[in-house]
Order: C-alpha cells, then sequence, then structure tokens
C-alpha cells in the first residue's frame, strides 16, 4: 500500500539474542528473559539462548526454573566443551543452592571428570560431601526470613516515616541483585549476574560466535 504507514518490521532471532544480551547487561532481567524465549522458537538458537536465560532466572531467584534452563542449554549441540563445563557450574551452584545435594554433587563430578583441576570444583565437592553446605543453607534462609521481616516492617511504617528515611538516605529500596560472600568454607556460595555474563560473553558477541558457526557449518 503506498503512502500508508509501514508495518514495523519483525526482529529476526539473531537480533532478539542480541537485544536480550544487552537488556541483561543493564539488569533488565523480564524483557531479555521474552527475549530469549522467543529467539529460542528459530531452531538454531533453542539451545543456545536457554544460557542467558537462566542466568537471568537466577538473577531474579527464580532457581527451579533456571535450573530447568540450564539443563536445556546442555543439550544444545553449538554449545562448546568449555562452555559446557561453565554451564554445569552455574547449575550445580544453582542446584546446591536449592539444598539439592545429590543431584550437585553429581553435576560437580561431571565437570571433574572432563577437567579435575576447573576452579574450585574438588573443593564445592568435599564441602557438600560434608554436610557443611545444609548447614550454611539453614543459616542462610534464617537470615532470609530475618530480613524480609525487616522489610514487611518497614512497608508498614506510616507515609511520613517513609518520608524521613528517603531524606535520610536509608529508605531506599533493596538493591535488584547483592553480590555474595565467601562461606566459612572459602567457598564463593554463587557469581552475581555480572561475573557470571562475563564467563559467558567473554569470548565476545553470542551472535558473532553463532554466525561463524553457521558458517562453519554452511
Amino acid at each position: 500500500m503506498h503512502g500508508g504507514a509501514r508495518m514495523p518490521q519483525q526482529m529476526s532471532a539473531s537480533e532478539l539474542y542480541e537485544r536480550g544480551f544487552v537488556l541483561m547487561q543493564l539488569r533488565m532481567f523480564h524483557p531479555a528473559i521474552d527475549d530469549f524465549q522467543t529467539a529460542a522458537r528459530d531452531a538454531r538458537y533453542a539451545g543456545k539462548a536457554y544460557v542467558p536465560m537462566a542466568l537471568c532466572l537466577k538473577a531474579l531467584g527464580r532457581q527451579e526454573e533456571a535450573v530447568a534452563a540450564f539443563r536445556q542449554a546442555l543439550t544444545s549441540p553449538l554449545v562448546s566443551p568449555v562452555e559446557q563445563r561453565h554451564i554445569l557450574y552455574q547449575l550445580g551452584q544453582t542446584l546446591e543452592s536449592l539444598g539439592r545435594w545429590a543431584e550437585s554433587l553429581e553435576v560437580y563430578g561431571w565437570i571433574r571428570t572432563g577437567d579435575p583441576g576447573f576452579r574450585d570444583v574438588a573443593q564445592r565437592m568435599k564441602y557438600v560431601s560434608s554436610g557443611k553446605g545444609r548447614f550454611y543453607l539453614r543459616i542462610r534462609d534464617w537470615w532470609g526470613a530475618l530480613v524480609n521481616g525487616v522489610g514487611t516492617r518497614r512497608r508498614a511504617l506510616l507515609p511520613h516515616m517513609q518520608t524521613v528515611l528517603a531524606q535520610t538516605g536509608h529508605g531506599s529500596g533493596w538493591p535488584v541483585e547483592t553480590r555474595t560472600h565467601s562461606d566459612r568454607s572459602g567457598i564463593s556460595c554463587s557469581l552475581s549476574s555480572d561475573e557470571a555474563v562475563g564467563i559467558y560473553v567473554q569470548s565476545g558477541s553470542p551472535s558473532r560466535r553463532m554466525r561463524c558457526q553457521e558458517k562453519r557449518a554452511s
């Protein structure tokens, strides 16, 4: 139709995949997940898109969904052995945070089989096997309940009290994400999303890697 308004062109899977990464790095996790889910409908991106999707879900605290996404990502033939170990490591940590000790131990075992010196896998296996992880998880849950209680009481404050808190710099909301600290075993409990993203994109633009793989395959 001449002279009429043009319909917006539908974004390709590659463009959605690339935009999803930008959104993820900006901590806009929900729209990033939407882009990755749409990109995954393309068979060429079906497995690959689950990696950043899982990282976004993990950053949002949706650990069970992140586990499913990590497992789905591992089925992709486009994932390199190096990336596979990093994905497995993230999967193991996520299972560990959920208290799924046997599964996390199994995943760490797979990593150690392929690369015995990979990061702190040997130490993590020892830690999980010793039962110290269970103790840490109980402490973490207790602390989380305490923090949530404080947040609930804060929301119950009168409006004028909230204004005073805001003016003094104590009324700001909780950050989207906090960096975890090492536990008593000396093991970092988890990576921040920024570090996780860094691991995955360290070799360059994901869509550029994908295009190179597609050229080699053709």
